[in-house]
């Protein structure tokens, strides 16, 4: 996947877009996880607010099918 192709699909909580991802990888659909929280820990330093700003991403051509999973993943008990 080439960053230029990638939609974001979430953004918020890390908990929530781990979520996800086990939701889009049961589905088979690759996924990315951007986290600049701990991006930015690595680095020495944090970016303020940043540790809710964690994105998901998927390639273009499978969005339709990552919101699809992710909409029935929420119908399921």
């Amino acid at each position: 996947m080439s960053p230029g192709y990638l939609k974001i699909i979430y953004s918020g909580s890390f908990t929530n877009a781990q979520f996800i991802a086990g939701v889009l990888q049961k589905k088979k659909i690759q996924c990315i996880i951007k986290d600049d929280f701990q991006n930015s820990m690595m680095a020495g330093w944090v970016n303020p607010g940043s540790e809710n700003s964690v994105q998901v991403m998927v390639a273009k051509e499978d969005l339709t099918e990552a919101l699809k999973a992710i909409k029935n993943s929420r119908k399921k008990p």
